[in-house]
């Protein structure tokens, strides 16, 4: 099993890091494509783990798909109807296999559909009760045997009103996309506006479909008879440029990120400045300077546009390293704090009670074995290990893989002692 070796602290880092396509926005955007009866052409696709796993899906389900590794392309087909059975080994190491039950019910309402619910990162309770709701929205009749969602619209999908409990990302993109070929229109209010669910939604306008906004977070989405041909270039990871931000931040060292948006990392930005780092922000790049007076922080997750949970364990580590003492309330998962007990090992001071963290900032942190248990905690020890003293060795790091493209390449282009063996 792959591991990394990182010798620390890294005090000699230097340059730039080219952001990939966003993986939140690729595996939705891979999903819609089911809607189409011809071709989707995809630019900017992070070639990361879970987009090769949901190509695979794809495959299984009967589209054509061709790619480009170093053209960053992929050209999905679909000249016949789709398989209707999601297995569970097709998704048992990611949970956006359930963003196929809204494209697959849109397509095919009058049949029965069975998918697997998906497996992916262990970070408490992500329930699927809010996707069913909104299909039985549209006329749907849903049950869940043996770990599998059942589906069917024998009457076809009929435009209503659903309004979502609580926002969720992957609740709204699965509704939208099992709308699009709704008789009617459907009005969904309450919807996630992060920038991979806008991307989603920028893609199906662009191929033909009407999905208008009623307001911050209400949408009426008119159907349309079909969707043909569709084109894409796939939004900058946000995620990933305020990973290499924090490289940054928790070496206090300068570094610049390209390809991506500053209006993506808005919060974090703000909390990067009032940790005390310089930062400067062009059209598609930002970079962040040392800062000479680091201070300490209270900060809340949340749906956008508040700090990503996903970017929460990366401030985390960060704030291991900054003098006082900073306050994280997480607000989305109830499991997200599993990168505390690892960077405790390198000598952090991170006390966690139920979904707050009290995190006291040390002068030096020092190497350890440690083991990554999500694919953002992978990230979080290995901001530790570049700051710790030492040499740290980080088992499971195939987490970390399914989402960062070239990270062992990326970091040492920066200038990361690390290597890998397995």
């Amino acid at each position: 099993m792959k591991k990394f070796i990182i010798k620390g602290p890294n005090k000699a880092i230097k340059g730039e890091v080219d952001i990939s396509g966003a993986k939140n926005s690729c595996l939705p955007l891979m999903a819609a494509s089911i809607l189409f009866k011809n071709k989707v052409i995809l630019k900017n696709v992070p070639f990361v783990k879970d987009v090769h796993t949901m190509k695979d899906l794809l495959i299984a389900l009967g589209s054509k798909v061709d790619f480009s590794e170093s053209k960053k392309t992929m050209i999905i087909t679909n000249n016949k109807n789709h398989k209707l059975l999601v297995s569970h080994d097709r998704v048992s190491t990611m949970r956006s296999g359930i963003l196929t039950m809204g494209p697959l019910l849109a397509r095919y309402p009058n049949k029965k559909i069975k998918v697997a619910l998906g497996g992916g990162c262990a970070l408490g309770i992500r329930d699927t009760n809010w996707h069913l709701a909104g299909f039985r929205s549209l006329g749907a009749i849903n049950n869940l045997n043996k770990g599998y969602v059942n589906l069917s619209a024998k009457k076809g999908l009929i435009g209503s009103k659903y309004k979502f409990p609580k926002v969720t990302v992957t609740g709204t993109s699965n509704l939208i996309m099992a709308s699009i070929l709704a008789k009617g229109s459907h009005f969904i209010k309450n919807i996630s506006i992060e920038p991979e669910v806008i991307d989603l939604i920028n893609f199906l306008n662009n191929s033909g479909a009407d999905i208008k906004f009623l307001g911050k977070r209400s949408i009426k989405i008119t159907g349309i008879k079909e969707l043909i041909d569709g084109k894409h270039t796939i939004i900058g990871d946000r995620i990933e440029a305020f990973s290499y931000l924090c490289v940054g931040a928790i070496t206090n060292r300068k570094i610049k990120v390209k390809n991506i948006s500053p209006k993506y990392l808005r919060t974090e930005i703000g909390i990067l400045k009032k940790v005390g780092y310089k930062i400067q922000v062009y059209d598609n790049a930002i970079i962040l300077s040392q800062g000479k007076k680091l201070n300490p922080i209270k900060i809340n997750t949340g749906p956008w546009p508040a700090l990503a949970t996903d970017n929460m364990p990366l401030i985390l580590a960060v704030l291991t390293k900054v003098p006082g003492k900073s306050h994280i309330n997480e607000t989305i998962f109830s499991n997200r704090f599993m990168a505390a007990p690892e960077l405790n090992r390198m000598g952090a001071s991170i006390k966690i009670k139920k979904n707050k963290a009290i995190i006291i900032g040390q002068k030096e942190l020092n190497a350890a074995d440690c083991i990554s248990s999500d694919l953002r905690t992978t990230f979080s020890i290995i901001l530790g290990a570049i700051a710790a003293k030492g040499v740290s060795k980080i088992e499971r790091v195939y987490h970390g893989l399914r989402g960062y493209y070239n990270l062992e390449k990326k970091l040492k282009k920066i200038g990361i002692k690390i290597t890998s063996t397995n």
